[in-house]
C-alpha cells in the first residue's frame, strides 16, 4: 500500500472515532433527563442502563467474529450507520418499557462499533509503523466533547427531538465520508471460520485490565452528570461540564500519547496515566466545590486518556497469527467493562450513595497502575 492510502486511512479511521464519540457525548446530557422521565431512583436506572451493557455484550463477540471473518473495515461500516440510527430511540423513549429495548439495541450498536473500529485502528497503526491509537482515540475524545457541549447547548434552544435528530443527521454525513477511505479488508481477515471470539489465554490478562479501563470510562460518563447534580444541586446542562471537562483531559492527553509513548514505553505511560486518573478522580469525590470538582474531572481525563489506546495497541500484537482475533478479544472484554460498569455503579450507588460507588474507579485505576507492566506488547512493531 502507499503511503498516501494509509494516510487518507488514518484520517477516515479517526474521523470515524470521531463520530463514535459524537454519538456518546451526545447522549450523555439525556442521562439525567432519562432519569426524571423514567422516575425512578438510580437502583432501577442503574438496572435500566444495564440493557444498555447486554446489547452490546451479545454483539461484541458476534463483530469480533464477523471482523475476522470479513475484515474490520466492512463491520466497521456497517455498525457505524447501526450507531446513528439506534442514537434515535433511547432519549425518545417515554417510559421504562419502551426504553428498555431502545437501550438493548443502542448498546448493540455501541458495541459492535467499537469492537470493528478499534481493529481497524491497529490495522492502520500496523500499516503506517508507529504509534496512533492515541491520535485516533483523540478524535474519540474531540468527538465526545462537542457531543456533550453541542448536545446541551441545543438541548436548551431547540429541545430534545430536534437535537437527537440533528445529531444523528451529523454523524452519518460524516461517518458516510469516511468508508470509502478505510484499508482493504484483506489487511486484517484472519481465523475465518470464527463466529463468536472469546479472549483466550494470551490476551485474558490484557483484557482485564482493559476491563477496568473502560469500566472506569464508562461510569464517568453515564455518573459523573448525576453525581455533580446531587451533590451541588445544579441544572443538567451545567452538570454536564463535568464530562466536557473530563473529554477535554482524554483528548489533551491522547493527541501527546503516541509521542510519550514512543519517548518512555507503553508501560511507564500507562502507570502514570492510571495514577493520575486515581488522584483526579478521588479529588472530584471529595471536594466542596463544583468548580473544583469540575477541574479535577479534566485530570481524570487526562490519566484515563492514554490507557485504553495502550491496551488495544498491545492485543494486536499478542497474537501475530490472528491479530484481528487478538484485538477483537481484549476490546470484547475491555467494553464488557464499559457497559456493564455504570450499571453496577448504579447498584452500588443505591446502597452507598453515588460518590462512595464512583469511588470503585479509583481503586480500580491503582489495580491498573499496578499491573501496568502488561502493557509491553504494545511497543513491539
Amino acid at each position: 500500500m502507499s503511503p498516501r492510502v494509509i494516510r487518507r486511512a488514518r484520517g477516515a479511521i479517526a474521523t470515524t472515532f470521531l463520530v463514535y464519540g459524537l454519538i456518546v457525548g451526545a447522549w450523555v446530557p439525556h442521562i439525567p433527563l432519562a432519569k426524571d422521565r423514567l422516575a425512578v431512583g438510580n437502583g432501577i436506572f442503574g438496572l435500566a442502563l444495564l440493557a444498555i451493557a447486554i446489547g452490546g455484550i451479545i454483539a461484541m463477540p458476534l463483530a469480533a467474529g464477523m471482523t475476522s471473518r470479513f475484515g474490520s473495515a466492512k463491520v466497521t461500516a456497517v455498525t457505524g450507520i447501526a450507531l446513528c440510527l439506534a442514537f434515535i430511540l433511547p432519549p425518545l423513549a417515554p417510559n421504562l418499557v419502551t426504553f428498555l429495548p431502545a437501550a438493548l439495541l443502542f448498546g448493540a450498536a455501541l458495541g459492535g462499533m467499537d469492537v470493528a473500529m478499534n481493529a481497524h485502528g491497529v490495522a492502520v497503526e500496523k500499516a503506517l509503523r508507529r504509534p496512533s491509537m492515541s491520535f485516533v482515540h483523540a478524535a474519540y475524545s474531540l468527538g465526545a466533547l462537542i457531543g456533550t457541549v453541542l448536545g446541551a447547548l441545543l438541548l436548551t434552544v431547540i429541545g430534545e427531538t430536534s437535537q437527537v435528530l440533528l445529531t444523528t443527521f451529523l454523524g452519518l454525513t460524516l461517518f458516510f465520508a469516511c468508508i470509502p477511505f478505510y484499508l482493504p479488508s484483506a489487511v486484517d481477515k484472519g481465523a475465518a471460520g470464527a463466529i463468536f471470539v472469546w479472549p483466550t489465554r494470551a490476551s485474558l490478562g490484557l483484557g482485564a485490565l482493559c476491563f477496568l479501563t473502560l469500566m472506569s470510562e464508562g461510569a464517568i460518563i453515564d455518573w459523573s452528570g448525576l453525581m455533580l447534580r446531587q451533590r451541588f444541586m445544579i441544572e443538567a446542562s451545567t452538570a454536564a461540564l463535568g464530562f466536557a471537562a473530563f473529554t477535554t483531559g482524554m483528548t489533551a492527553a491522547r493527541l501527546l500519547g503516541d509521542r510519550l509513548r514512543l519517548k518512555i514505553g507503553a508501560t511507564r505511560l500507562l502507570r502514570w496515566s492510571a495514577l493520575m486518573a486515581a488522584a483526579g478522580l478521588a479529588i472530584a469525590l471529595v471536594i466542596p466545590s463544583p468548580v473544583i470538582a469540575i477541574a479535577a474531572l479534566a485530570f481524570t481525563g487526562m490519566g484515563l486518556g492514554n490507557a485504553a489506546p495502550i491496551l488495544f495497541a498491545g492485543g494486536g500484537r499478542l497474537e501475530p497469527e490472528a491479530p484481528g482475533r487478538g484485538i477483537a478479544a481484549v476490546t470484547t472484554l475491555g467494553y464488557t467493562g464499559f457497559l456493564a460498569g455504570p450499571p453496577f455503579i448504579g447498584l452500588l450507588a443505591e446502597l452507598g450513595g453515588l460518590p462512595l460507588a464512583l469511588g470503585l474507579v479509583v481503586l480500580a485505576s491503582l489495580v491498573i497502575a499496578a499491573c501496568a507492566r502488561a502493557a509491553g506488547a504494545a511497543d513491539s512493531y
